[in-house]
Parts: structure tokens; C-alpha cells; sequence
């Protein structure tokens, strides 16, 4: 009976957390690729399609934070419910190990992305921009 209500409440919990993904963010609403629609009818360039490349990482970042912690929670709490057992407790390290190793990935790709476009970024005072891309924050991207 114990082992039933251990199992439906994961199965609900991933249920939910899932669900939780897909609803929509800011991203979705505004669109990945910011040209060709109508509020920007403005022909795509190779400056829109890294700007758009830049938001899906950034969406997906934004996802796999969501994932990641629900599933170290989820394993956090099979690690307590394992009283003992160690097969339980061994999938529990090994998935929080898996989760950790995803989050590093997606982080990782993140990082190398917003590094890229910050080096092809060029000052305005220096010369024209690469393909019209500009800076407008730390990490936010825009075409001209």
C-alpha cells in the first residue's frame, strides 16, 4: 500500500510539474524570431535569426530550471521515503546527479551564446554593428 502511494504520488507530482512547463512565457507570446509579423513587418535578417537564437536558449534555460528543480525535489523526497533501501537511494543520486549534470549543460550553452553575441557585438561609436545587432542590457539583444 505504501509502495502504491509512493508511486502515484510521483507520478502525480511529474504530472503537474510538466504541465507546469508548458505554460506559455514571454517568449511564446512575443514570438522567437522578432521580424516578419505584424507588429514588426520589417524583412528577417541574419541579425533577427541570432536574436531569435538567443531567445530559445533563453527559453529554454528558463524550462530547464523549472525541470531541474522539480525533479531534485522529487528525488530529495524518494531519498527520505527510502528509509534505508538502498536501490531506492541510489536512483535518488543518481537522478538529483542527472539533473545537476542537465542544468549544467543548458547553462553552459547559455553562457557560450550570450558570450558570442556579446564579442560580435560592436560599439556604434566604433563602427557599424555585425549585421545591425545591438546591445540593449547586459544580456538582451536587439536589431536595428
Amino acid at each position: 500500500m505504501k509502495l502504491q502511494f509512493s508511486r502515484l504520488f510521483f507520478f502525480g507530482f511529474f504530472l503537474v510539474t510538466f504541465l507546469g512547463t508548458l505554460t506559455p512565457l514571454s517568449v511564446a507570446s512575443a514570438g522567437i524570431v522578432p521580424c516578419g509579423t505584424r507588429a514588426n513587418p520589417s524583412p528577417c535578417t541574419l541579425c533577427h535569426i541570432v536574436v531569435g537564437g538567443q531567445k530559445l536558449i533563453d527559453w529554454g534555460l528558463d524550462v530547464m530550471t523549472y525541470i531541474a528543480i522539480a525533479v531534485i525535489v522529487a528525488m530529495a523526497v524518494l531519498y527520505i521515503v527510502s528509509t534505508g533501501n538502498e536501490a531506492l537511494m541510489s536512483t535518488a543520486k543518481s537522478g538529483i546527479k542527472a539533473a545537476l549534470i542537465g542544468f549544467v549543460v543548458m547553462l553552459s550553452a547559455w553562457l557560450i551564446v550570450n558570450t558570442t553575441l556579446n564579442i560580435m557585438v560592436v560599439d556604434e561609436t566604433d563602427g557599424a554593428p555585425l549585421s545591425g545587432l545591438r546591445q540593449d542590457g547586459t544580456f538582451t539583444f536587439s536589431c536595428d
